[in-house]
């Protein structure tokens, strides 16, 4: 029997943690391109060693979709209840954003969601604190 590699066992760990990314079926408003290039590192052969640029984008791609409950001591139904209120003095995309949100009676949120909606809530009036801006290559 063939020993397999160090780097190939690690490699297949990390092609389950890409299949179970790419299988949550929520959140994934406006970040389909995301979860296409996901798909993209499944499809390559059963032993291609990810390199360290593909491992350090999924892991931005999992922080970033840690589910949020809530913001500012108030929950997701809460904020989308706020935001509901307010949303003729929004954009279209804004009201779209919250129409999927409420047909999905989300009470978790993934990060950049969360962050939409607490900007929204932000300008109805509500005084709770901006969402934090996402770190980016060069911030230290």
């Amino acid at each position: 029997m063939a020993r397999v590699s160090k780097e190939l066992r690690e490699a297949q760990l990390f092609r389950q943690r890409i299949d179970s990314l790419v299988a949550e079926s929520h959140g994934w408003r406006d970040y389909e391109h995301i979860r296409y290039w996901l798909q993209k590192l499944l499809r390559r052969d059963q032993d291609y060693i990810y390199t360290e640029a593909e491992r350090a984008a999924v892991d931005r791609i999992i922080s970033a979709r840690r589910p949020y409950e809530g913001w500012a001591g108030y929950s997701v139904p809460e904020l989308r209840r706020v935001a509901r209120t307010y949303v003729a003095d929004f954009d279209y995309d804004d009201e779209l954003f919250l129409d999927d949100i409420d047909a999905e009676g989300a009470t978790q949120l993934v990060e950049g969601d969360m962050r939409h909606l607490v900007n929204l809530c932000v300008m109805s009036g509500m005084d709770i604190p901006r969402f934090p801006r996402r770190k980016t290559f060069g911030d230290d």
